[in-house]
């Protein structure tokens, strides 16, 4: 009977551990498959940051790159503009020596001014349509004040266009840069137009 029950314990004691082997191997099979699951997510998370900051930095590029151009292409149509006005005018090397700060000084603060007004061709037909009276009315107001400003700033500058050139050449002075601000208008429809249109 002794050996009997040793035999039962043994037994017993053989399927518990065989039970106990079997069980610590599956919860090391799934703690596996966790680490595994949680590596293969880590890596797709590396994988996917990765991305965005290529994407990102391939931006970024563009941006620069776009700046950069934009930077050359006003460098460019100053130059353009300095040589038209310093024909049209017939500037004498004195008169350009002169002329040409007090001009800078007024294009770059007009430039500023624009620049900081809200204009309304921002302003889309619908957005318009959804202005309130007293919406409408503000924007209406900003825009006579604006102009009040430039016109004041051109005052401003009359005066001293005035101080350093013949009335003649300050009157030939704004003809030129009309004339100037059509010439750039024609050649952008120009080069817009000769843009491919792209098919889908």
């Amino acid at each position: 009977m002794k050996t009997f029950f040793v035999k039962i314990v043994a037994v017993s004691i053989c399927v518990f551990s065989a039970l106990l082997l079997n069980s610590s191997l599956l919860y090391a099979q799934e703690d596996n498959q966790v680490i595994d699951r949680t590596d293969n997510q880590v890596a797709e998370q590396h994988k996917q940051a990765g991305m965005e900051r290529n994407h990102s930095e391939m931006q970024q590029k563009q941006h620069f790159v776009q700046q950069k151009q934009h930077g050359e292409q006003r460098k460019n149509i100053e130059a353009q503009r300095i040589a038209f006005i310093t024909q049209e005018l017939n500037l004498t090397p004195a008169e350009a020596k002169v002329f040409w700060p007090v001009y800078n000084e007024y294009d770059s603060k007009r430039h500023d001014m624009k620049k900081s007004f809200k204009n309304m061709d921002d302003l889309h037909k619908a957005e318009i349509e959804k202005l309130t009276e007293k919406e409408a009315s503000q924007i209406l107001d900003n825009q006579i004040t604006e102009a009040q400003k430039l016109l004041d700033l051109r005052k401003e500058y009359h005066a001293k266009f005035k101080s350093v050139l013949p009335a003649v050449k300050v009157l030939k002075l704004y003809g030129a840069e009309r004339e100037f601000q059509k010439m750039l208008i024609d050649k952008l429809r120009q080069n817009h137009s000769k843009q491919p249109v792209n098919k889908k």
